[in-house]
């Protein structure tokens, strides 16, 4: 049986939206063994040092309000967490990791994707190969990032309905970065060109699998809220800072983890506008007709060597 998503045509194609979700499992369950070693050298490790950062925040945090409400009550404490500042060195630290996680997920899922479409099929892919393109894209993927979060945030803050319009059409941004190798500001500008009449549907397809993992998030969330839920009580045996750090870690790579799905939709909604618009895939496979080895028939009942009976 021939492996799934080994060669370029199998990306560049239009594909419904129902198709765009399928075909983001249907890649993860054919892929997900060397794609998950590519996020294991290079995404867990950053994850890592969020979710230890973020749990040594939320410790602090626990830390000082425990000093000054030692004596409330658990709703009171609850209102005392809602008005609580706690962004204290490792807070940021832990968001500065979650920026660079995030990015560096996006350029591996992406890097892995463009060395598999390079590679002949029976070519496996590997970390090498991945961190050469990892190291080319990340720093322009870093910088167009920081470009759009300022736009969206203009977006919002002059009027909330722009905001979401320039978080959607904007989504494009890496998968033209690594797949076209262009610069931030003319990846910015393609990807609204190519938003252009299908912003609902990409909205529609960011919507439905962020509702997925959402809910898939809120299941190994578990543990977190469980921790939380101790420190509020002051239960020794539940509240401990222990568990509360390793709580954060199983959460925080589980989020960014999570975020594997939806950067591959928002990859095959590339493609489909790309094919749609230009029909780029179209193109290559008519210039590869006539450049590959002829097809050879086989039959059982009818070889050339077979004399017959006489």
């Amino acid at each position: 049986m021939q492996a799934k998503f080994t060669r370029e045509s199998d990306f560049r194609l239009e594909r419904d939206f129902g198709a765009k979700i399928g075909a983001t499992f249907e890649f993860l369950g054919a892929h997900w063994r060397p794609l998950g070693k590519c996020l294991l050298y290079f995404v867990l490790p950053l994850t890592l040092v969020m979710g230890v950062a973020v749990g040594i925040s939320q410790s602090q945090m626990w830390g000082q309000l425990d000093q000054a409400s030692a004596t409330a009550s658990p709703a009171d404490r609850f209102s005392q967490l809602s008005q609580f500042n706690g962004f204290g060195t490792s807070y940021w630290l832990g968001m500065l990791a979650m920026l660079l996680s995030y990015v560096v997920l996006g350029a591996t899922v992406y890097s892995y994707v463009r060395v598999r479409m390079a590679l002949e099929p029976t070519q496996e892919v590997t970390p090498q190969l991945v961190w050469q393109e990892i190291r080319r894209h990340s720093p322009r993927m870093l910088l167009s990032t920081v470009l759009v979060i300022i736009i969206s945030l203009i977006g919002f803050v002059l009027l909330f309905i722009p905001g979401i319009y320039l978080g959607v059409a904007l989504s494009l941004v890496w998968a033209i970065q690594v797949f076209e190798d262009q610069g931030s500001d003319s990846s910015i500008r393609r990807s609204l060109n190519l938003m252009s009449g299908k912003w609902w549907s990409t909205f529609g397809l960011t919507f439905v699998m962020s509702l997925i993992i959402g809910l898939l998030g809120a299941i190994l969330q578990v543990p977190q809220y469980v921790a939380i839920i101790g420190k509020v009580m002051h239960w020794s045996w539940l509240g401990s800072d222990a568990l509360m750090l390793a709580a954060n870690i199983v959460a925080s790579v589980a989020r960014m983890l999570l975020y594997t799905p939806l950067l591959l939709a928002i990859m095959f909604q590339y493609f489909n506008l790309v094919e749609r618009k230009e029909g780029v895939g179209l193109r290559t496979l008519v210039d590869s007709l006539g450049t590959g080895p002829a097809p050879v028939a086989h039959n059982h009942a009818f070889r050339p060597d077979e004399e017959g009976e006489y």
